[in-house]
């Protein structure tokens, strides 16, 4: 069964690894041979160096909102008003139940005539669907230890609260920044609906010219899905080393105790 499932969810992901490699497979079980002209032309596309730009500059731009909105509020809720917690939870979980599609027409409807770039709109829409992560990992970063008891003695010391929080709170909770960051990239690196309903062709990111090569290029198209998904991987990967090295530090204090 193990074995079925395996070749279910790995075996597509190959198949399209492999092709992206090859000169030509239509007749054969395997490639009739392999080579990299595919992505030295993607690579030297200029049409894949903006949309890559693009989603790079959206992605970033999202992850930076994103922190600055909600951190502050994650903050406040587990220091000064834990009472709060239960609501802001429910709030945080409200974007899983909007359709991307809904959202976008309203705020098309609320900000069509109001001076606001659609860019703007588009990177605030996106962070907001990015909340549920992004408040789920903050919080838990916060749960690991009585910061409420840590951020009343430093005020207690003598520092002003920023100082405070800065060299207080932010060192114990920068993996889980730095997690909530990586998690709000890909989000905001991955999004296509709200990206082509708000801003559609005049703003072509990775994802949209993903779909573009699909309608005209299969073998482009494996080529930008493998980088895809590579670059995937890799993110993966540095979320697993942070947790990891996150959970060190807990499990070397229980032998000790």
């Amino acid at each position: 069964m193990t074995l079925l499932i395996f070749i279910y969810l790995v075996m597509p992901i190959l198949a399209t690894i492999v092709y992206s490699f090859a000169t030509s497979w239509v007749k054969t079980i395997l490639p009739e041979g392999l080579t990299l002209k595919w992505y030295q032309q993607l690579v030297t596309n200029p049409d894949f160096s903006a949309a890559l730009v693009r989603s790079l500059g959206l992605s970033l731009g999202t992850t930076l909102i994103a922190m600055a909105c909600f951190l502050p509020v994650v903050f406040y809720v587990n220091v000064y008003a834990p009472s709060l917690k239960a609501k802001l939870h429910f709030i945080t979980i409200l974007p899983f139940t909007i359709p991307g599609i809904i959202l976008v027409t309203g705020l098309i409807q609320v900000y069509a005539n109001l001076p606001i770039p659609k860019s703007l709109i588009l990177v605030l829409a996106i962070a907001l669907l990015s909340l549920p992560l992004t408040y789920q990992v903050l919080n838990n970063a916060f749960i690991a230890h009585d910061f409420r008891a840590m951020f009343e003695q430093a005020l207690v010391l003598g520092e002003r609260p920023i100082p405070a929080f800065l060299k207080v709170i932010l060192p114990n909770i920068k993996s889980g920044i730095f997690v909530a960051m990586l998690l709000t990239f890909t989000s905001a690196f991955g999004e296509y609906v709200l990206t082509n309903l708000l801003l559609g062709g005049n703003f072509e990111t990775l994802k949209i010219y993903m779909y573009r090569l699909m309608q005209s290029n299969g073998q482009a198209s494996s080529v930008l899905t493998t980088i895809y998904f590579l670059f995937l991987a890799f993110i993966s990967l540095i979320l697993i080393l942070i947790m990891r090295h996150a959970n060190t530090p807990s499990k070397e204090r229980s032998k000790h105790s």
